[in-house]
């Protein structure tokens, strides 16, 4: 090649270098930092995490294989086995429920040469620990389920020795060795019930716990616990956020059974509180989770148990009174004339409240129809003791009330009387309904009404007599106590201008003339203006004692 040419192998050359050296003396800027961390992760969750699930078709397949032939497919049959020994079928069969399998795997899994070979299986039996149907399964895979756990955790110092190195998974397990245990979750309910999760999600990390688990319905199930052990004050106020988690409206979608569970818990507690004072949350949770305790007291007592394991009648008795106090106001509330104008009803009756053993509501067209929101929580509350109520008028309703052998029949419209039978004297076209009401049967107006069966003289009116300061409370209690053998702790409402007077000046009176004695107010003669006013009802004062009217 003649001097000074450039020959093309030259030109190549040049080329190649031109266009790498930029490139190769910054190598600074061939890392990847994003893809390096993904590379990491997936290292340690293959080698220091609780390992990857395998595909749910193979391991149905290996678990078949065990059970038919009482051997593993080879190894990797007895490492799918391992992993599917909690998976119960459509008949309720688990490995872990068959005596024998069981304790073949368990050996197995234990006897095998290699150290890898032994973590695996112990992996995989972990991982069916952790998925195992706990709350939906029978008797006899939970027995086998507990000695999973039980295996589990004596083996766990033999694992330790065939590590070289202890992967994070392990060293979790061996820090929260509770999760073998009972009460596995019962550490976290003290923090969960704080606000501070990152324990437990830590662990439900670390470990692999899938989002179905039963553990993480037994820390639902430990926070509950946690919040039944505070003192009453703080158990009421932890209550509204305790029951959003129990039913669903906290971030997490509990079971039926874990809902059911909860508020049982919840339920039982709260009747420890004294007083009892009504909770509506709690009651409306109780009634659409657990049922309505006086249509299913069978069911209820099943499952709203005291510390001893039985039946919990205080707190079925707390959420039955509340709830029939809430009935009451409905009715009156809603389903009346009076409406929220006109408590006095109302009032009277909630009085009555402990002595309802049951109750009806015979409803007219407008209140079975109605849909805006308070009517249809109405009906969903009296679901089972419904009526239709027929020739009236469509705003016209009943409440039917039975105390003890007698029935008591309140109505919508004003001016209808009170009317109260014998049980055994039921007008005939009732007594012969079934108000169990399943299906709603029919009533009319005329049915419930028979002045010749009533056990009173006659219908009571809801009318008082004002010349004698003698209201229709004070009437219907003199006729009713004696008819019921009861008598409400608190006394039956004065006529309205003499207890209007005694609520504005704060003081007390008793009426005694049905027992032959007096009308008292218990005051002195120091106020003028009061003194004016009651001596206009017709009280003269009586020194040292206080007003008095024949």
């Amino acid at each position: 090649m003649p001097a000074g040419q450039v020959s093309p192998l030259d030109t190549l050359r040049a080329r190649l270098v031109a266009a790498f050296e930029a490139g190769l003396h910054k190598s600074d800027e061939w890392v990847d930092e994003k893809a390096d961390r993904v590379m990491v992760q997936k290292v340690k969750e293959r080698h220091d995490g609780p390992g990857m699930p395998p595909d749910p078709a193979t391991v149905a397949a290996a678990v078949a294989h065990f059970r038919r032939k009482g051997e593993p497919d080879g190894w990797r049959g007895l490492k799918r086995a391992c992993f599917g020994a909690g998976m119960v079928d459509e008949k309720g069969w688990c490995l872990l429920s068959d005596d024998r399998l069981r304790e073949k795997l368990f050996a197995l899994s234990q006897g095998q040469m290699e150290a890898r070979k032994r973590v695996r299986c112990y992996q995989s039996l972990l991982s069916s620990y952790w998925a195992f149907p706990l709350f939906t399964a029978d008797a006899r895979s939970r027995a086998g389920w507990l000695a999973l756990r039980a295996w589990l955790d004596q083996c766990m110092q033999a694992v330790s020795k065939d590590f070289q190195r202890i992967p994070g998974w392990f060293q979790t397990l061996v820090d929260h060795r509770n999760l073998l245990r009972d009460d596995p979750c019962g550490r976290y309910g003290p923090k969960l019930i704080s606000g501070d999760g990152s324990e437990f999600h830590s662990v439900v990390s670390g470990l692999g716990v899938p989002s179905d688990s039963w553990v993480l319905e037994e820390a639902v199930l430990a926070q509950m616990r946690a919040a039944c052990g505070f003192p009453h004050e703080r158990f009421r106020g932890t209550l509204p956020d305790l029951l959003k988690v129990a039913t669903g409206r906290a971030g997490v979608s509990p079971s039926q059974s874990l809902k059911t569970r909860c508020v049982a818990m919840l339920v039982s507690r709260y009747a420890k509180v004294p007083g009892t004072p009504e909770h509506p949350l709690l009651r409306d949770a109780a009634v659409s989770v657990i049922g309505n305790p006086w249509l299913r007291k069978a069911s209820w007592d099943s499952i709203v148990v005291n510390e001893r394991g039985r039946p919990d009648g205080a707190a079925r008795e707390m959420v039955f009174g509340w709830l029939k106090r809430r009935l009451i106001k409905d009715f009156f509330e809603l389903l009346s004339e009076d409406g929220a104008g006109d408590s006095r009803r109302l009032d009277y009756w909630l009085r009555f409240e402990p002595y309802v053993d049951d109750m009806w509501f015979a409803l007219g067209t407008n209140a079975k129809c109605r849909c805006d929101e308070p009517f249809r929580d109405f009906r969903s509350r009296a679901k089972g003791r419904l009526l239709n109520l027929e020739a009236t008028t469509a705003d016209n309703n009943a409440f039917i009330m039975r105390m003890g052998n007698h029935v008591a029949m309140e109505f919508g419209d004003s001016g209808n009387a009170l009317y109260l039978y014998r049980w055994d004297d039921l007008p005939p076209a009732v007594s012969q309904r079934d108000l169990s009401a399943k299906e709603r049967n029919e009533v009319t107006i005329h049915q419930l009404k028979d002045s010749e069966r009533v056990a009173t003289d006659k219908p009571l009116r809801h009318v008082d007599s004002k010349k004698s300061l003698v209201s229709w409370e004070q009437k219907f209690d003199e006729t009713l106590c004696p008819i019921l053998g009861c008598k409400p702790e608190e006394r039956p409402a004065f006529v309205p201008d003499l207890e209007s007077l005694l609520g504005k000046y704060g003081f007390k009176g008793e009426d005694n003339r049905y027992r032959g004695g007096g009308l008292w107010v218990y005051a002195d003669d120091c106020h003028a203006a009061f003194n004016s006013m009651i001596r206009a009802l017709g009280f003269r004062y009586r020194s040292p004692r206080g007003w008095y009217k024949e």
